[in-house]
């Protein structure tokens, strides 16, 4: 029991990762009832998942015995790795989607939900998308940290060249995500982009642009929406458009896109404190264990079973905000802002849309959903953290000696 104590204090990420393993694995299996055959067994895609957090936590171990600076330096070979792989799956999209539909030319290459993001293996599908995001985080906190040692005094000209350097790095791979039809990656990643180039240090001009720049694209595209719908949809995809509209008005779209959402709104809905019960069935919705794990934890477990956790995420949150942030390394700030950036865009983005507050686009809910890339690449970010964590430890243990 001393241990544990002794752990949690020195390493508490370590212990909240346990508990979110848990939360994850028990919702999944709760699940089971509403998981589609196509996915696997639905019986065993919780044993999937907790096997996923072991071959995660053996990662974790592996990164942190290597250290976060090797991690740092080697960045550009995992980045161009990561582009080379994005760039093969961007053709094959093409391919299956337009020159040769239906049909896939290069080997392992799936396509699912019309989106060709996967390396299949044997035992494990791979998707690079995740995985660029944590690169290009951690990229950019070392361009930014790179550009403010070398440029003490900002003006316009520098923080046009810094600006112009993260666009390089930032815009290839979230066009070849594009291509690939994976708009749900792509916000996450401009997301966490965002929120490393606007913690470097720019002046408030920026901000005000950055904020204005959005505010315009969203009023434009509303009122193409209301008044001229038909130029609306040209700007997305036929499978973008169904999930707009089911966002919009699920019960009049409930035989077709609408049915998703209105099912989860019913089941959860009618859940109260305590919910409906382990692996409750009240109306079928897809992708149960995956986009809509948090509407099976409050129909199973209702307003307490998410209010748990809410506060287990939010407690992770706080955790590695708080290691970064400790950090005298400025590269791991700029990266912690970058990786809280993106945690919160995607829990605040899954819940909304459960609760029917913003548009269905395929985001998960990070340590919860069901899926391997997506947490082994967040658990990369994990290791990263336990590493600055010690560093951290050891920096406060040489001034309570001196």
């Amino acid at each position: 029991m001393e241990q544990i104590k002794k752990l949690c204090r020195e390493q508490p990420l370590i212990c909240i990762i346990c508990i979110l393993a848990l939360i994850s694995c028990f919702a999944i299996l709760s699940a089971t009832p509403m998981i589609s055959n196509k996915v696997g067994n639905p019986e065993t895609l919780w044993l999937k998942q907790g096997a996923f957090y072991i071959i995660s936590a053996v990662m974790v171990f592996i990164i942190y015995k290597i250290g976060k600076d090797q991690i740092y330096d080697k960045i550009w070979i995992i980045y161009w790795i990561l582009m080379v792989l994005l760039i093969i799956l961007a053709i094959e999209h093409f391919i299956y989607t337009r020159l040769w539909p239906g049909h896939h030319i290069i080997p392992l290459v799936n396509t699912a939900g019309g989106a060709t993001s996967w390396f299949n293996f044997p035992f494990l599908s791979i998707q690079p998308s995740e995985f660029m995001k944590i690169a290009i985080v951690i990229a950019l906190a070392r361009i930014t940290k790179e550009h403010n040692d070398y440029y003490l005094i900002h003006t316009t000209e520098t923080e046009i060249k810094y600006i112009w350097k993260c666009m390089k790095v930032v815009i290839p791979p979230a066009l070849l995500v594009l291509l690939q039809n994976d708009t749900g990656v792509v916000l996450i990643l401009l997301v966490g982009a965002a929120f490393v180039i606007f913690s470097s240090g720019l002046r408030k001009q920026w901000f005000i642009f950055g904020f204005g720049l959005i505010s315009i694209i969203l009023l434009i595209g509303a009122y193409l929406f209301v008044y001229q719908p038909e130029i609306f949809e040209k700007f997305l995809s036929s499978h973008q458009v169904d999930r707009f509209y089911g966002w919009l008005d699920p019960e009049g779209t409930y035989n077709k896109e609408g049915y998703q959402l209105f099912n989860s709104l019913l089941s959860y809905g009618s859940a109260g404190w305590f919910g409906h019960g382990f692996q409750s069935v009240i109306k079928v919705f897809p992708e149960a264990q995956t986009d809509f794990i948090f509407a099976v934890i409050l129909t199973n477990y209702g307003f307490v079973g998410g209010l748990i956790t809410v506060g287990a995420i939010v407690a992770f949150d706080i955790i590695i905000l708080k290691i970064g942030l400790d950090s005298t390394n400025q590269q791991d700030k700029f990266m912690t802002i970058g990786i809280i950036g993106m945690l919160l865009f995607q829990q605040i983005w899954n819940m909304g849309m459960i609760l029917g507050l913003l548009p269905i686009t395929g985001i998960t809910l990070p340590f919860i959903s069901y899926g391997g890339s997506s947490l082994l690449s967040y658990m990369i970010a994990v290791a990263l953290f336990i590493d600055i964590n010690t560093q951290n430890n050891i920096m406060k243990n040489r001034s309570v000696i001196q």
